[in-house]
């Protein structure tokens, strides 16, 4: 399987984008407490509007899929449009996080950074199914969430060591792997349609 392209755009895309997701899971609460000074209540009042924020992108990301598809848009062309909408969301909101005045506008733009984040995921993550069947959509799709545990240790042990003076290159960094996982898609997914002779 892993001598296909299709194969790589499925494992490069979810090695890129899933520390993107951690990045927040993680270090939200830190982030809160170090840059704004917030105490455990102020975490618990401020930290859950984000993941709204991703529960709709989520939402959207399948409701939108579903209505392009009814109007007869390719598979290819539908995943590729949302995968890469998701992104255009996400990095300019990521840089623009980086310079966040106040909590609540740091909050609310992390929380449409997780919108456009879920949206694209949601649709990476379907990828396997359309290139494959049987028996390798499951393997490639377990290949390619050990990429994502992968990009996402790989992260994890940076954040602290380039956030000791400013969070900025904590969003710097998440901003670069936007675009890498959306060219993924791009570059090695090639014609997004069935290969039904890679079964197995």
């Amino acid at each position: 399987m892993l001598r296909y392209r299709q194969s790589w755009s499925v494992i490069m895309s979810r090695f890129f984008l899933d520390p993107v997701w951690w990045l927040f899971v993680s270090w939200l609460p830190i982030y809160l407490a170090d840059e704004f000074g917030f105490d455990v209540k102020q975490i618990g009042l401020f930290a859950w509007v984000p993941y709204v924020g991703a529960a709709s992108g989520s939402i959207f990301g399948g409701w939108l899929a579903g209505l392009l598809l009814k109007r007869r848009w390719s598979v290819d062309k539908t995943r590729k449009f949302i995968i890469t909408l998701g992104g255009t969301i996400m990095l300019p909101t990521l840089l623009a996080t980086a310079y966040a005045a106040t909590p609540l506008t740091a909050v609310l733009l992390i929380a449409l950074i997780l919108f456009g984040f879920q949206m694209a995921i949601g649709n990476i993550q379907t990828l396997a199914s359309d290139y494959f069947a049987g028996g390798s959509v499951g393997s490639l799709t377990g290949i390619g969430g050990t990429a994502a545990v992968v990009g996402v240790l790989i992260t994890t042990w940076m954040v602290p060591a380039i956030t000791q003076t400013s969070y900025v290159p904590f969003f710097v960094l998440g901003a670069l792997l936007v675009p890498l996982a959306v060219f993924s898609v791009w570059v090695f997914g090639g014609r997004i349609e069935p290969v039904r002779a890679k079964e197995g």
